[in-house]
Order: C-alpha cells, then structure tokens, then sequence
C-alpha cells in the first residue's frame, strides 16, 4: 500500500506534540537550501505564538530549538520566532532595548521601536528604526554573507554609484544602513522611456564594477523548485507549469558574464527633483551573471506590480512593463535569455498567489508568463 508523505503541518504537530485541537495556520513558505522554511500561527489554549518547520538541510551557527537528525546533517529543525537559527542577530535587533543599546554603540539614539519592514525566513530581515539623525535600516541576514553585503556597498560607492551609507555592521549578520538619497521611484513622477533610460544608465555603471562572485540568482534552479510546489500545493495548475517549465529549458541561455545588481527593479530606485537616479538599494545580491538577470528582474517585477496596482493608476506601470521589455528583447546583450528569467521570477509570484489563495492573480500571472515567451506584454482586459 502507498502512502502519503507527511504534510508540513503534520511534521509540525509531531514534532511539537501539538494538542488535536490546537489551531495551526500557515503564514509563509520560503524556499532554502534543498527545502524550505514554512512559518506558521499555532494558537493552543491562551496561547498565539509562531514556529518555523525548516527541511533546508543547511547547518547553522547554533541550534535555537528542535533538530531532526545531526548537526551537521539536519533532516528538519523547528524554532519558535525570532529564534531564527539562520540568523542570529534577528533576536537581539527585533527587540526595542537591544536595538537601542546597538544603535548607541554607533552614535544613535533610537526615537521608536524598530518596525520589522521584512522578514524572510532563513533568509533576511529588514527593520526601520527612528533615531535623533533620521531614519536608519537595520539589515538582518546570514553571517556568512555580511562581509559580501560591505564589500559590495564599499564597491559601488568607490564607482560613483549612489547607495545608502553604512553606520555600522556585526559578524553576526547585522549591518545599519542611512536612508537612501532621494525619492523611492514608486512614488515619484516620471515616464516609462525616461525611466528605462536611468536603469540602462545605472546597469552600465554596475557592469564597470570589479565584483567578486556570482550574484545570487540561480534562477533556473528556482524555477524548477515553482514547479515542484505547484505539483505539491496547486496540483489544477500543474501541467501548466510544467509546460511553461519545458519552454524555460528549451530556450535557456547564460549570456555573457558582467557585474550585475541581481536583484533590479523599480522599487529598489530612488529620484533626485530632475527624474535623476539618486541611490539604488538593495545591493545585497550584487555579482557576477548574464545582463538578463537583471532586466528579467526589472520587467518581472513591473508585470507583477501592474497586475496588484489598482485601475487606473496601473497604466504607467503596464507602460513602464511594456517600454522595458520592448527595448531590452530586442537588445543582443540586455534580451539574451531575458524571456525565460522573466517567466522564472513569474513563476515565483504566482507560488505566492497560489499560497494566499489569490486564483485571479495565479492566473494573471501565469497569463502575463505565456505573452511574455510568446514575446508581448499584454494588460489585461477590464
């Protein structure tokens, strides 16, 4: 006889000896490693707390909860939040006290509690934080990738090209960031051509950069793990999937490599008052890839944001959507292999819709993936 394997919530209910009765909702899934991290609300009696169930196999500095397995060769492991094993700083900082007693070994005194802007499990996380010098980001990620994250800062920097300033920073995986110059691009005026413009203008600046290391995109291996969890959560849209899978292998290609931003879109710009680039955010990812990696980012994220914005403030972002992907698909360097990144990172928003049980967004987004191979950028119709 076959049997299932266990769901997540199984795994979790088991391994915590949960009560039948107790309420346990998921909130998240990350994919990390050979897994995942899945977080979820587990309400028993009185008591609302929530755990993340961890099947990366990924080794960490120290154990902060429940392992299955070795050490050194973790099966699962599950911790109750912020004990985030991944990232050891996340405790310390998600707590007001400590994050004043941090900010003050820099100088700052902390106006607020710091306001968790993201979270990703395993992964990274992000608070703001008022001070008596303005607002600064305190960046959570882990250990290993804190000296990459300076490096690159201290890079672009010496390149002349704009980021945040670095107050501070921990071997524990803590670094304190200056607000970004400027006005966020999604709240400021401009025109799609004029704003491609300054992301060509920007990508050739960060192309110029001496950068170690390959940026962290691997998006092929992501798209494969999208299928998978559609196979597993969203089984109705699976052959789909699939066959959008096949024609991302068919047509895959490495492109040149050059330095890139590695993960680029229009929320990680900023504006001076002329529509100049005045800080780009979020260099975290920055390394070696294809030119692809980045304007696939870039139009990804355009489609997606287009599709969640409301009518009729979505059009310049469809305009925005269509100008970049027009220019950058016809370009030999920009294009090559653009399409199939771009449907990766699709794919990836519509997991997500998928988990929020959004069926409308999940199939405008596996919509937007078939024009996008088939070469258009559609809006949809009222």
């Amino acid at each position: 006889m076959l049997h299932a394997a266990p769901s997540d919530e199984e795994l979790l209910r088991e391994a915590l000896d949960l009560a039948p009765g107790a309420s346990v909702t998921r909130i998240s899934r990350e994919p990390l490693g050979d897994g995942s991290v899945v977080g979820f609300d587990v309400v028993e009696g009185a008591a609302s707390v929530t755990y993340f169930l961890d099947t990366s196999g990924r080794t960490v500095p120290r154990e902060t909860g429940l392992l299955v397995g070795e050490p050194d060769a973790p099966d699962m492991r599950v911790w109750l939040h912020p004990a985030d094993p991944h990232l050891p700083a996340l405790a310390p900082v998600a707590f007001a006290h400590a994050a004043e007693s941090m900010l003050a070994r820099l100088g700052l005194t902390a106006a607020g509690a710091p306001e968790t802007v993201v979270y990703r499990a395993g992964r990274r996380a992000v608070f703001r934080v008022p001070t008596d010098d303005g607002l600064v980001w305190v960046k959570v990620v882990p250990p290993a990738r804190i000296g990459r994250i300076v490096r690159a800062h201290a890079a672009f920097d010496r390149a002349g090209v704009p980021v945040p300033t670095v107050r501070g920073w921990s071997d524990e995986g803590m670094v304190v960031l200056d607000s970004a110059a400027g006005t966020p691009a999604t709240e400021a005026t401009w025109t799609a051509a004029a704003l491609v413009d300054q992301v060509d203008r920007l990508r050739g600046a960060i192309a110029r950069i001496p950068l170690k290391g390959r940026a962290r995109t691997d998006l092929r291996r992501r798209a494969a793990w999208y299928a998978d969890r559609f196979e597993h959560e969203a089984p109705g849209y699976a052959r789909r999937v699939r066959e959008l899978r096949r024609r991302i292998e068919t047509g895959w290609r490495d492109g040149r490599e050059r330095s890139v931003h590695g993960d680029l879109h229009f929320g990680q710009l900023f504006l001076g008052d002329s529509g100049e680039l005045s800080a780009v955010i979020d260099v975290d990812t920055a390394g070696t890839g294809a030119a692809s990696d980045d304007t696939a980012a870039f139009v990804s994220h355009a489609l997606s944001s287009a599709l969640l914005t409301p009518v009729p403030h979505d059009e310049r972002v469809w305009l925005l959507a269509g100008e970049a992907f027009a220019r950058w698909d016809a370009d030999a360097d920009a294009g090559d292999g653009l399409r199939g990144r771009t449907v990766s990172h699709l794919l990836g928003h519509a997991l997500g819709a998928v988990q929020r049980g959004d069926e409308a967004r999940t199939g405008a987004l596996l919509d937007a993936a078939d024009a996008v191979l088939e070469g258009r950028v559609t809006r949809p119709r009222a």
